[in-house]
């Protein structure tokens, strides 16, 4: 096998038209991340960290929450991931979530948490966020209705709206704006699930009742109409947007 001879000038080249395809695939940030230079890259990411762990601090003293050590397989990765992050919302979240985590009174630290985060978008979380909130909606009419039927009242009109707006929410579930993909990497990471399709059967009639009447047979065919857009919220999605909120 011949020798690859390399031209340290070729290297040189293609090294510049490397950064110059990144700065324009990163424009004004370019500079600052330097991602063809580790320090740089170290420095961008530590200034990430240490804004965020300024933010979970602030947010623990001005709560008084009493504090505990996260596991260090939890809390590594999830500087990790956190150090990546540009967009400043979604920095208060990883910094709700290290302040929640920390929280002597929580149960909530699992390595699963940060990686969810790191594998969505402002726009996902947002939507989930949203998700969340009817949820949240849903089960205090639950609860006032079903209040009223263990005491024994009567529901008045108002009352059987509710239950009509209940049963509706648990035949289809809410409404989400988001598009398709961002819908499924929600349903990829467990997050929302995606209600059974409504079944429709045709209605058909058997004829008369009465003397000498013959019954009409028709076919029943049964359509299905998926809601693509309506949603429910998972367990693990209820947990995710606890941990990642200010919750005192």
């Amino acid at each position: 096998m011949k020798d690859i001879n390399i031209k340290s000038s070729t290297i040189e080249k293609g090294l510049e038209l490397a950064k110059e395809f990144l700065g324009k695939l990163l424009g004004p940030s370019f500079e600052e991340v330097g991602l063809l230079v580790s320090e740089n890259i170290k420095y961008f990411r530590f200034k990430n960290q240490i804004r965020i762990l300024n933010k979970a601090q602030k947010y623990i003293e001005s709560r008084n929450i009493s504090t505990k050590q996260i596991p260090v397989k939890i809390l590594v990765p999830l500087l990790e991931n956190a150090s990546l992050e540009e967009n400043e919302n979604l920095q208060d979240k990883w910094a709700n979530m290290i302040s929640n985590m920390a929280d002597s009174e929580s149960n909530l630290q699992n390595h699963v948490f940060p990686y969810i985060l790191g594998q969505i978008s402002i726009e996902e979380f947002t939507g989930l966020e949203k998700l969340h909130e009817n949820e949240k909606h849903h089960f205090i009419l639950f609860q006032r209705i079903n209040n009223r039927k263990k005491s024994g009242e009567l529901l008045n009109l108002e009352d059987n709206k509710i239950k009509n707006e209940l049963e509706n929410n648990e035949e289809e579930g809410f409404y989400v704006s988001l598009e398709e993909y961002e819908l499924a990497n929600l349903i990829r990471l467990g997050l929302i699930k995606k209600l059974p399709p409504k079944i429709y059967i045709e209605e058909f009639k058997t004829g008369g009742s009465g003397f000498g009447s013959t019954e009409n047979w028709h076919k029943i065919k049964a359509k299905y109409e998926p809601h693509s857009s309506y949603h429910r919220i998972t367990e693990l999605g209820n947990q995710f947007i606890q941990l990642c909120s200010k919750t005192k």
